[in-house]
């Protein structure tokens, strides 16, 4: 047990050197993945808006104890909110999209289908409340102001052909968003910044891991658990080419010395 722990130390502080003797690369990746991440989001990917209208599902019931006046109850107040969801597909179907593209293309002069507005619009409901949110986001701002609009005019007046005694009213117009909802670049760039801390040590740990050079005596030690009992020094032979020419020429000139004395 207790050498199992030393061998979780070892490693640990192992992994704690490879990490601080490569500090310097792990941070130039990670910043350079931060400011990719910026650079995508900034100039490659297209910015979108958003713009949205809130409308307020009422299921009233007239009484007959006072003349022109109606009383809400508790149970249309349930009836409203459960009647929310089914607006909301009222609001995402042919019939009301149909008109909506046909408004807007009048408008505007474009040619949107019916297919690319609903990929356009979210209608969803706030919570257990009986009000309703529909959310239009495109690469224009005021285009996604126009729609959500247009989808204010046309949708009350749908639902209440479909359902009798409903009473649709828009709480909030569209308005247009100075600013994108998508990319988020601030977002981006700390999750790239992330990503290459992430990345950068882990190829930097598996590198290490797999390398199965022997470095030094303490590489055999770890790996064989043998002792060392001796190196051999590197030995760093100097050679000079001007000492050989000299030593060549000196041994040359002596044997024609030696020539010319037997001569």
């Amino acid at each position: 047990m207790n050498n199992t722990n030393e061998l979780e130390q070892v490693d640990i502080k192992r992994i704690i050197e490879i990490v601080l003797e490569r500090f310097v690369s792990i941070v130039v990746i990670t910043i350079l993945c931060g400011i990719i991440s910026f650079g995508v989001s900034r100039y490659f990917l297209t910015p979108k808006y958003e713009s949205y209208i809130t409308m307020y599902v009422n299921n009233r019931r007239s009484t007959e104890t006072e003349v022109n006046e109606t009383k809400m109850l508790t149970s249309d107040i349930q009836a409203s909110q459960q009647l929310v969801p089914t607006y909301v597909e009222m609001i995402k179907s042919n019939n009301v999209l149909e008109v909506v593209a046909d408004k807007f293309n009048e408008r505007t002069g474009e040619s949107y289908s019916v297919d690319k507005i609903k990929r356009m619009i979210e209608a969803t409901s706030l919570g257990s409340t009986e009000i309703l949110k529909v959310t239009v986001k495109t690469t224009e701002a005021a285009e996604a102001r126009e729609i959500a609009n247009i989808i204010a005019e046309i949708a009350p007046q749908k639902i209440q052909t479909f359902i009798d005694r409903s009473d649709v009213k828009i709480i909030d117009y569209a308005k247009i968003s100075t600013t994108p909802v998508s990319p988020n670049m601030r977002n981006n760039t700390i999750i790239g910044t992330l990503l290459g801390l992430v990345l950068s040590i882990s190829f930097i740990l598996i590198k290490e891991l797999f390398d199965v050079r022997v470095k030094n005596t303490d590489d055999l030690v770890k790996r064989f658990n043998y002792p060392v009992l001796g190196t051999i020094p590197e030995i760093i032979v100097s050679y000079d080419d001007s000492a050989y020419d000299l030593a060549v020429e000196s041994e040359f000139e002596n044997e024609e010395d030696n020539a010319q004395n037997a001569y």
